[in-house]
């Protein structure tokens, strides 16, 4: 049986998915774990879009793949079923923004339009393809359906296509050791668990995307945290995810120390996606929903102000972050609020 802990309430600025909750669970008691996790996920995902109609390129990707069967047209970039690519793009693309081809032979890449399949240029194109071997465009795509792609060339074998997308959040979510059948034990950076289900961690059609700091490259590996001896504000330990092996190892960056005895409690949970210094602004946004369910609750006037003025000193830290040359994506030295902008002239 896993050793018993009771992780305490958070004092210090929630992170992850189950500092949310708790942070969360603090102001307004009383409901279902479940209840504040399903308002956080509905909060971020406003948060989410707001910080898109900013500056989409936060959550944007660039992947190149080839052409692995010759002379195709038709493309699934979420998951590759037709096997017509050396890997599939991304199940969470949400909206392309650039398409790029470099024709086997190579040479510069050319950008390309993105038409409707009934266009008079795409149709004149896909009527008289060029040659294979002398392959060079006009490239036009039309996407069809949910993720497909149509080449008005058919595109020959070795052929780099390169796409320039955003992607789509992933549900926030955690687990932990509460199951009396699930536990863990640490080695250095190695965490063993038992009954666990470590990549649940994201849903089954984006396990692309569980944690992987190997590969750098792509911006769309979920961040998560591994806590454990109770909660880091009492003396507990978070750990950042190095990356999720299988359902039943992990790695973390740092050793875990000391080492988790057989049977020791845990809390894996994921990061939002968006800087770390307005991760606050999602409970903020939960909280004001929570509180206007029960309608005679005068708290929901404070905190639909105390959201709304979280949301704009956001919004205000992202235009300021991008004023810098270059932009600093990942943290802002500065004040939030309007009135420091005063400093900044």
């Amino acid at each position: 049986m896993p050793v018993v802990t009771t992780l305490p309430p958070i004092s210090s600025p929630p992170t992850n998915t189950f500092g949310l909750a708790q942070y969360v669970a603090q102001r307004l008691p009383g409901y279902d774990f479940s209840e504040y996790v399903r308002e956080i996920n509905a909060a971020y995902i406003h948060v989410w879009e707001e910080i898109s109609k900013l500056k989409n390129h936060y959550f944007t990707n660039i992947v190149q793949v080839t052409v692995a069967v010759n002379n195709q047209r038709n493309f699934d970039l979420l998951y590759n079923a037709d096997g017509n690519l050396s890997a599939a793009i991304s199940s969470r693309l949400y909206q392309i923004t650039r398409i790029r081809v470099q024709p086997p032979s190579g040479g510069l890449f050319q950008t390309c339009s993105m038409l409707h399949f009934n266009d008079p240029d795409f149709v004149s194109v896909e009527a008289n393809p060029a040659s294979q071997s002398t392959q060079t465009g006009p490239y036009y795509f039309a996407l069809f359906g949910h993720g497909r792609l149509r080449s008005a060339i058919p595109l020959a074998a070795g052929s780099t296509i390169e796409v320039t997308y955003t992607y789509w959040p992933i549900a926030l979510t955690y687990m932990t050791s509460f199951n009396p059948n699930s536990s863990v034990s640490s080695s250095g950076i190695t965490v063993t668990g038992s009954a666990t289900t470590f990549t649940q961690l994201v849903p089954p059609d984006f396990q692309s995307a569980n944690p992987n700091v190997a590969n750098v490259v792509n911006e769309e590996f979920m961040q998560a945290e591994f806590i454990c001896n109770g909660q880091v504000a009492a003396g507990g330990q978070a750990y950042r995810v190095a990356a999720i092996a299988n359902d039943t190892t992990l790695t973390t960056l740092n050793t875990i120390a000391p080492v988790l005895a057989p049977g020791s409690a845990y809390v894996l949970a994921s990061v939002p996606e968006i800087p770390r210094e307005h991760i606050r602004v999602i409970a903020s946004v939960a909280l004001s929903k929570l509180f206007s369910v029960a309608g005679d609750d005068t708290r929901v006037q404070e905190w639909t102000a105390i959201a709304s003025s979280s949301m704009q000193m956001m919004k205000d830290s992202l235009i300021e972050r991008q004023s810098n040359n270059p932009p600093k994506k990942q943290r802002f030295q500065y004040g939030t609020g309007r009135r420091n902008r005063a400093f900044l002239r």
